[in-house]
């Protein structure tokens, strides 16, 4: 049997957590429970380069024992994030756009930052108002994209079905890791406080 791990959203640098006390936590974390395999769904630090290192750390305090991955939230994204950067690291890690097999299973985990095209919103259907309210209200307007939030969606979507039909190719049945919940269907118990762009709830 092989165990994972899955976690997100520790946000250290906004929590004032000590990086090297989070670190730490993080490796025995899986070393006391006979964790093979330990996923990070992103949102670590508001800076892509500290995420990376502090990942890669990770990895090499856990060598052997405990196989680590993860992908980028949006508050990764913030900083030292260009998007082809982010779309195209050679990072043994990262498992954006790519996906490991858990041995001895049939199990394949996909990884993908994924995005949100704002359909949760009620001005899902007038790109210019959520370009207006993201540039008032919303981080993620300072996030590097070449394109608007529509076309980054469908470039997401793409390459997900890729990897779906390649996995389902492979009789492979699959774990689906990513940051982002595109819809409301994905978070049912703030559904109905869902409306105008300055009434919706983010659940990061």
């Amino acid at each position: 049997m092989v165990r994972i791990a899955i976690s997100s959203d520790n946000h250290l640098d906004v929590n004032q957590v000590d990086p090297r006390a989070a670190l730490e936590m993080q490796a025995q974390y899986p070393l006391g429970r006979g964790v093979q395999y330990y996923f990070y769904a992103g949102d670590l630090f508001n800076d892509f380069t500290q995420t990376r290192q502090y990942m890669a750390t990770l990895r090499e305090r856990l060598a052997d024992r405990v196989q680590v991955y993860y992908i980028a939230g949006n508050h990764d994204l913030l900083q030292h994030a260009p998007y082809t950067l982010t779309e195209n690291l050679a990072d043994p890690g990262y498992l954006h756009r790519h996906y490991v097999d858990l041995p001895g299973t049939n199990w394949r985990v996909i990884g993908n930052n994924g995005w949100y095209d704002y359909g949760f919103s009620a001005y899902r259907d007038d790109p210019s108002a959520v370009r207006q309210w993201k540039r008032v209200y919303w981080l993620d307007s300072e996030i590097d994209q070449p394109g608007d939030d529509q076309e980054r969606m469908d470039t997401v979507l793409h390459q997900v079905a890729t990897q779906l039909t390649a996995a389902r190719d492979a009789g492979k049945r699959v774990l689906f890791l990513t940051h982002f919940a595109p819809g409301t269907n994905y978070w049912p118990h703030v559904r109905r406080r869902c409306g105008r762009p300055g009434r919706n709830v983010s659940t990061r």
